[in-house]
């Protein structure tokens, strides 16, 4: 399972846990990357309906968003949020870990703040 787009790659990632889903976020998060995407995985979802899943949200190189992606990924979100255990989100950028926290919180979704990778790798 893997999904390339300019703004970001998806993959599944069992270095990290059983089901968890690698999403690299790349320069600016746009409309058409968030539709393309989040149809991507929300197709995944749909196919496994008895999985749940954990997310890990590198945006490293996330450089921002439009409001129009988030509203997309939102939708998204609030469809599956039931099956997403947990979401861990890296940034450098406190603006984008803010962003996360809010919309974690709105949905309910347990989640941890990381600044690097490295972060990561020493939790693993």
């Amino acid at each position: 399972m893997t999904f390339t787009h300019p703004a970001i790659d998806i993959r599944l990632e069992p270095e990290f846990g059983l089901n968890c889903i690698y999403f690299s976020f790349k320069g600016k998060f746009t409309k058409d990357a968030s539709e393309e995407a989040t149809k991507y995985w929300s197709g995944l979802f749909d196919s496994n309906q008895d999985i749940s899943y954990q997310f890990i949200w590198d945006c490293t190189q996330m450089s921002g968003f439009e409001p129009s992606a988030r509203s997309i990924w939102y939708g998204a979100m609030k469809k599956h949020k039931s099956r997403i255990n947990h979401v861990t989100i890296i940034s450098p950028s406190i603006l984008i870990r803010g962003a996360a926290r809010v919309m974690m919180e709105v949905f309910g979704v347990k989640s941890r703040m990381l600044r690097s990778m490295e972060e990561l790798k020493a939790l693993a």
